[in-house]
Parts: structure tokens; sequence; C-alpha cells
């Protein structure tokens, strides 16, 4: 005679052989495939969220203003601006360059004394004077027997050594000697000389030609005159 449990007694387990239930394998694929779906529902999420902040992000460096990269042109000069940069002065241009007045000009010369000036002026002032005086004698000795020795002596040339010359030059030193006067009034004087012996070439009438040329005769006297008179002044 078989006993019955009552219902509140504990319920009777399995034998150890039998093999689980068909149920407790359908819950544990269930449960795989409920966190797979919700692992792939996350990574969605994830790529959105992702994908959201990579386009914010190209929006708005596309909508700022975007400066232009330097490229070689705006770096270096252009050939056109090497050329057009001013050259550098030549050497030529160098020398051409003005100076200053001060780097170039000679120290002034020394004046000799105011004694040796006059001396030197009056021995020059002489030489004039005997020119025009020769001079005299022979426009008076025309179409007379002094004409022909005073003819000869005139076309010689008066003072050919020049000696009034080297006396006066004598009065100075090579520091204190008024070169440009002394030249000057030596080549007025000889244009005087030279007037004279056209004079007596002319022949013993006295023409409008033999007046003309006493006239310029005369003419560089009075200049040789003025040359030895700065000479006595100092310049």
């Amino acid at each position: 005679m078989s006993q019955h449990q009552p219902s509140w007694a504990s319920p009777q387990q399995p034998d150890e052989g039998d093999a689980p239930t068909q149920p407790r394998r359908k819950r544990s694929i269930g449960k795989i495939a409920g966190i797979w779906l919700g692992s792939a529902a996350g990574l969605f999420i994830v790529l959105g969220v992702i994908g959201e902040a990579t386009g914010a992000g190209k929006s708005t460096n596309a909508s700022a203003p975007t400066s232009p990269s330097p490229t070689k042109t705006s770096i270096a000069p252009t050939q056109a601006a090497k050329t057009t940069a001013p050259a550098k002065p030549t050497p030529s241009a160098k020398t051409a360059a003005p100076v200053k007045a001060s780097a170039t000009s000679a120290p002034a010369p020394k004046l000799a004394t105011a004694d040796a000036r006059r001396k030197a002026a009056a021995i020059l002032e002489q030489e004039d004077q005997d020119f025009r005086d020769f001079l005299a004698q022979g426009g008076k000795a025309v179409g007379t027997p002094d004409w022909p020795a005073w003819d000869q002596k005139a076309i010689a040339g008066l003072d050919m050594k020049q000696t009034a010359f080297s006396k006066a030059d004598a009065y100075f030193t090579a520091d204190n000697e008024p070169t440009d006067l002394l030249e000057q009034w030596r080549a007025d004087n000889g244009d005087a000389n030279a007037a004279i012996t056209r004079f007596a070439g002319t022949g013993p009438e006295m023409d409008a030609q033999s007046r003309q040329i006493a006239a310029n005769c005369l003419a560089a006297l009075t200049k040789a005159d003025k040359d030895a008179e700065k000479i006595a002044n100092g310049g």
C-alpha cells in the first residue's frame, strides 16, 4: 500500500540520471539573444553620437573663415620684385658723388710780404710801360729814316729772354708764389709783344690795319697792368 505525501510536503526530486528539461535550454538561448541585441543597440547609439560630433566639427570648420596658407610666392620675393629693387651704386656712381668741400679744398696759399709783392709788381708794370714806349716810337718812325732800325728790333721781339718775369718771380718762394697771376701776366704781356711784331710787318705806312694792331697791343698791356696790380695787392 503506497503512502501519499501531503500537499505541503516537499516535492519529489528527480532521479540523478534524468536529463535537463527543454524549457531550461530555451531560457539560456533567449538570455544570450537579449544580451546581443542590447550590445548592438548600445553600439548603434555610440556610433550615432560620434557621427553627430564629427558632423558638427566639420560644419564648424566649413563655416569658419580660413586664411590662405602661405605659398612660396607670398613668402619669397618674386623675380619682378628682385629686378625692381634699387641696385647698389657702382664704383663710377661713387666717384661721381659730391664730396665735402673741406675734404677736397686745398689749404690757402701763404702770402709773400707786402714789400716783396710791390717790388715784383713794379718790375712787371715797368715792362708793360717799355712796350708802350716802343710802340709809340714805331708810330713816330713810320715814313721816316728811323723806320728800318725800329722795324728790325720789333720783328726780333722784345725781351725774348723774359728777364722781367724772372726778376719778379725771384721775390717769391714755392710756398707763397702767386703762380696763376704771374702766368696770366706773362700771357697778356706776350700778346702785346706779338702785336708789336705784327705792327712792324704792316710796312712803313700807317693805315687802318696798323692802327687796329696798335690798339690791340695797348689793350693787352692794360690787362697785363691789372695782373701786376693783383700781385701787389695779394690777389
